[in-house]
């Protein structure tokens, strides 16, 4: 039997291997649930245990929603606002996402670059920018824009209809509900900003920190461990759970903005340009960004990979590849000295294996990674056809 979690299978020259079942790639599990030292800020303060979080997925929208009922001073058209009755499941569905991303990669960052053999002070810089204090910054600069989008819109009135978006009947239309449910929804609509922050710094990091990694690895002495153990299988579980988790918090927001009428832009906003879309339409730019990102990285990763074990392969057997060639171009004839010729046999007997060696080892790397892209691809979708459809419509003009 494998290492635990893992299944063993008959090898395959051209075929992906299966995901990795280590216990960290087991999304839908307890211990995904739980803390495991991300550093993020917003996942260090919710409860540590699978239990605890789950209470604060359900106590914390509910808490929001109670101040809310008692600040605003209609009630009625409190409960019966879409923007509002909504958050209720899509803040759950945030922290979640949050906690289980969090979880993932503290859990799974580790064993992914130790498959791929990636020395000691390149998994520093990787794990330096996607955990800990410097993640938490970069949260901030990757949902610094959609934050001052919001902020500018929801307090700073229309030069026109001396109205913010905010009390605008035309675009939000929150007038009847008080400025005290503004800055309710407005501290809300910051902190889910902060949890998408979180997932599109990482993307971006990881565009950097692991494109630089596998530059600067040397796979010499790991090829025959990756491609006959598939210890590779542990860095493409990481990145396609990362894919799955994305994909889920995507539809949430997608289902979200459906629900509350803005998948399409208001009447009283028009869409004239790339400058309009960007702050009459964040949300779908948000969702389709964060996965262009995570597509892009990916296909950077997997052409980084093969193309550096490619080499790898190139240079190990290129000797004993030509000798091969060589020897298959002559015909082996027996010299009637038994020794010799037992000699001649197992040189050229050696010298084939290599050569089939460098054919099998190439064929395996040519097969990295395929079936992790076409899950990915399948999982960005919906938020990037979503978006596609939306944009198409808005050049053809229809509604």
């Amino acid at each position: 039997m494998g290492a635990e979690g893992e299944d063993d299978r008959p090898h395959s020259l051209t075929e992906d291997a299966p995901a990795s079942t280590k216990a960290w790639a087991r999304l839908l599990s307890f211990e995904s649930l739980r803390y495991h030292g991300s550093g993020w800020w917003l996942d260090a303060a919710l409860p540590r245990s699978p239990a605890g979080v789950i209470v604060a997925a359900l106590a914390l929208p509910a808490a929001w929603f109670a101040i809310g009922l008692a600040v605003t001073p209609d009630r009625a058209g409190y409960i019966d606002t879409p923007d509002v009755k909504y958050q209720l499941p899509f803040l759950a569905l945030h922290i979640l996402c949050l906690r289980v991303m969090g979880s993932l990669w503290a859990r799974g960052v580790g064993p992914a670059l130790d498959g791929l053999g990636v020395g000691s002070g390149e998994q520093r810089w990787v794990h330096s920018g996607v955990l800990g204090s410097w993640a938490n910054l970069g949260a901030l600069l990757a949902a610094g824009y959609f934050i001052g989008r919001d902020t500018y819109m929801a307090l700073v009135p229309d030069p026109v209809s001396g109205l913010s978006a905010f009390d605008d009947p035309g675009m939000w239309d929150f007038a009847s509900l008080g400025h005290g449910v503004r800055a309710l929804m407005l501290g809300l609509w910051h902190y889910e900003w902060l949890i998408y922050g979180y997932l599109m710094w990482l993307q971006l990091w990881c565009l950097i920190a692991l494109s630089r990694a596998l530059q600067r690895t040397d796979f010499t002495m790991h090829l025959e461990r990756l491609l006959l153990r598939d210890d590779y299988r542990d860095f493409f579980a990481l990145l396609g759970k990362t894919a799955t988790v994305s994909m889920v918090f995507a539809l949430g927001n997608l289902g979200f903005i459906h629900l509350t009428g803005e998948l399409f832009p208001h009447e009283a906003a028009e869409i004239t340009g790339v400058g309009s879309f960007l702050t009459e339409m964040s949300d779908l730019l948000s969702t389709a960004l964060l996965f262009v990102v995570l597509l892009v990285g990916f296909v950077i990763y997997l052409k980084l990979l093969r193309g550096a074990l490619t080499k790898t392969v190139n240079q190990m057997f290129a000797a004993a590849g030509d000798a091969g060639l060589a020897a298959l171009a002559e015909p082996l004839e027996p010299t009637g000295d038994g020794a010799r010729d037992v000699e001649r046999l197992r040189a050229r007997v050696n010298a084939q294996a290599a050569l089939v060696r460098a054919i099998s080892f190439q064929r395996e790397v040519d097969a990295i990674g395929g079936r992790s892209l076409s899950a990915i691809l399948l999982k960005s979708s919906p938020a990037l056809m979503t978006t596609l459809r939306r944009l198409v419509k808005l050049k053809i003009g229809v509604p």
